[in-house]
C-alpha cells in the first residue's frame, strides 16, 4: 500500500458525500493516509455537494447512491452533462454487480462497497486517483433462478395473478419476489423494473 500511496500528489482535496454523518467520520479516518497533506469536504446530500463543488476543486469526489433528496447516479449525470471533469467514485452499501454496472455505464471511474476494509478502499480509491476505471465487482449471478423467471414473464406483461399460476406459486410469494427485484434494480414500478433489467443484459 505505501508504494500506491508515494506516487499521489502530495496536496490531495476529496469530497466525500454520504448522508450518514458518523460513516463519513469513519471514512476520513480510512483515507487520512492517503497524503500527508489530505483535505476532506463532506456533503449529507446533493444539494450540499454542489454547493461544494461551486466553491471548489476535487481531486476526486466519492458519492453515495442514495441521497436524502437525489438518486446519486442522477446527480453525478448531471455534472457529467454540464462538462464537470472531477473523477467521481461511487461508494455504498449495496455490493450488487448490477449497481456497479450501472455506476460505471452512468460515468463513474469506479464502484466501491462499503463493506471494504480500510486497506481496499485506500487501494481503490489511489487507483482512481492514479486515473485508473475500477473494474465492476464480479458476481456471476445477481437473480436467482425463481427471479429471473419472474422477471421475464414481468416483460411479458403478466400480472401477479398469472405469474402465480404459471410457476405454481402463492401470490404473495411473487409479491416478495417483485419486492426484491425492484429493491435491486432501485425502481419503484414494474415498467422501470423491466427496463432496468433490459439495459444490464439480464432480460
Amino acid at each position: 500500500m505505501t508504494a500506491l500511496c508515494t506516487t499521489l500528489p502530495e496536496h490531495l482535496r476529496l469530497l466525500l458525500v454520504d448522508d450518514h454523518r458518523i460513516f463519513l467520520d469513519g471514512l476520513s479516518l480510512a483515507l487520512s493516509p492517503l497524503s500527508q497533506n489530505l483535505l476532506i469536504h463532506t456533503a449529507h446530500s446533493a444539494a450540499k455537494a454542489e454547493q461544494c463543488l461551486r466553491q471548489h476543486a476535487y481531486d476526486l469526489i466519492l458519492l453515495d447512491l442514495r441521497l436524502p433528496d437525489e438518486p446519486g447516479l442522477e446527480l453525478l449525470q448531471r455534472w457529467l452533462s454540464r462538462g464537470e471533469s472531477t473523477p467521481v467514485a461511487i461508494l455504498s452499501a449495496s455490493d450488487s454487480s448490477l449497481d456497479a454496472q450501472a455506476a460505471l455505464a452512468a460515468g463513474a471511474l469506479g464502484f466501491i462497497p462499503k463493506s471494504a476494509d480500510g486497506n481496499a478502499l485506500r487501494q481503490a480509491v489511489t487507483r482512481v486517483l492514479l486515473g485508473e476505471t475500477l473494474p465492476a465487482p464480479s458476481n456471476a449471478s445477481p437473480l436467482t433462478p425463481r427471479q429471473l423467471e419472474i422477471l421475464q414473464l414481468l416483460a411479458e406483461g403478466l400480472p401477479n395473478k398469472a405469474i402465480s399460476r404459471q410457476l405454481g406459486l402463492a401470490e404473495d410469494t411473487v409479491k416478495t419476489h417483485l419486492k426484491t427485484l425492484f429493491e435491486t434494480f432501485a425502481v419503484h414500478t414494474r415498467t422501470a423494473c423491466v427496463s432496468a433489467a433490459r439495459q444490464r443484459g439480464w432480460l
